[in-house]
């Protein structure tokens, strides 16, 4: 659960933020996530998609900073198998990563011309 915090900056500059009020949750979802990643449990749904998401995202670093990659890629990607999140995700990546290499190249045709 989060709360808005509204202040402002130099008194003139209105600055809103959203703090975490109670880190329960986030506590119990990265305990599952390391449960099923690093432990081997077997996931539920509340826990494949997440884990679909960051595998996806190729965020498994950031999620699992102190794990073996290449053991924890494996078991996420064996998890991801088959959800639809991971797909999405990862087509989602993808034509964002065309675009914006096809806007490099335009961008450097008209820059050299």
């Amino acid at each position: 659960m989060v709360v808005e915090a509204r202040h402002r900056t130099l008194g003139v500059f209105p600055i809103h933020r959203y703090p975490e009020v109670d880190g329960a949750v986030e506590v119990e979802l990265r305990d599952r996530l390391r449960a099923t990643v690093l432990d081997g449990a077997e996931p539920d749904t509340r826990t494949a998609g997440p884990i679909a998401l960051i595998h996806s995202a190729k965020l498994h670093r950031l999620a699992f900073p102190d794990s073996p990659r290449k053991s924890v890629v494996a078991r996420m990607a064996e998890i991801a198998a088959g959800q639809w999140a991971a797909d999405s995700v990862r087509a989602a990546i993808r034509d964002m990563q065309a675009a914006m290499a096809a806007v490099t190249v335009i961008t450097l045709a008209t820059t050299t011309s």
